[in-house]
């Protein structure tokens, strides 16, 4: 009675997983690039709010948050900051494709709200897969979509 398996089994099983794992692993790449979309959408949403707050809080109108579409980054100002502003650089897999905002520049009012509402559109560069970072007009609300906003909704 033999136990336990022959070179040629293990050579088999070990090759069958080698084709698997290549047919995974490119699908895999897809799934982390659009991860890493999502994630930077997050990223801008929350800053959006967050300096949405701080405008509220400190009842100021000169914060704002300017898109360079063409650079791939964006910079947030806050005077509370003594004037320091925060450069945000998104990384290689993801373009700041396009904006709607006026001057690609996202302006607060004192009460906290964005002066208008508009959409700001990332890429992967790798997938090429679409993402919305949607500002409604009247409240301000922010929220990520894979379609782009109804006409009414940053109006």
């Amino acid at each position: 009675m033999k136990q336990g398996f022959s070179l040629i089994e293990l050579i088999i099983i070990i090759l069958i997983m080698g084709i698997i794992m290549a047919i995974a692993v490119p699908s895999m790449d897809n799934c982390l690039a659009n991860y890493q979309l999502h994630t930077e959408c997050l990223k801008l949403q929350q800053y959006i709010r967050s300096v949405s707050q701080e405008a509220l809080v400190k009842d100021c109108d000169d914060y704002y948050i300017l898109l360079y579409c063409d650079k791939d980054k964006y910079k947030i100002v806050a005077p509370s900051d003594n004037g320091n502003a925060m450069m945000i650089q998104l990384p290689d897999g993801v373009d700041l494709a396009f904006s709607n905002f006026t001057y690609n520049r996202i302006n607060f009012s004192a009460k906290g709200k964005p002066v208008m509402g508009g959409c700001i559109r990332l890429e992967s560069k790798k997938t090429d897969k679409m993402q919305y970072v949607i500002v409604a007009a009247i409240t301000g609300r922010t929220r990520i979509s894979d379609k782009p906003p109804s006409s009414n909704e940053t109006k």
